[in-house]
């Protein structure tokens, strides 16, 4: 039996390269990209200190340091702030999923009037 040249040998494991390249591609189907539906993570209050407000059914007081930020809830897509109903999804939501609202209100600078 002759043994192969080295100009045999290259083109030899040059085509069990190819082969091995092509079998796993197809032993290996690309994976699926995870998704995730949930669009809103949480919502950050910011507002005067001492301003009160109720989200889920629960009333919440903003802290001194002027912003308080709550896990979103499945069901509650409102906040009340005084008199008013705020829709929490019309505001704009970061990279991360959080949304910030503002809790001002003209009726409140005329209180003081």
């Amino acid at each position: 039996m002759a043994v192969p040249g080295e100009t045999e040998m290259n083109t030899l494991l040059a085509a069990a390269a190819v082969a091995a390249q092509i079998t796993l591609q197809f032993n290996h189907p690309t994976p699926p990209k995870p998704t995730c539906n949930i669009k809103t993570v949480s919502y950050k209050f910011n507002g005067a200190p001492g301003t009160e407000f109720r989200y889920a059914g629960v009333k919440y007081v903003i802290p001194a340091e002027g912003s308080i930020e709550l896990i979103a809830s499945n069901k509650a897509t409102q906040a009340e702030f005084g008199a008013n109903k705020v829709e929490l999804d019309l505001f704009p939501a970061d990279d991360f999923g959080a949304r910030t609202i503002p809790l001002t209100s003209s009726a409140s600078t005329q209180k003081g009037e």
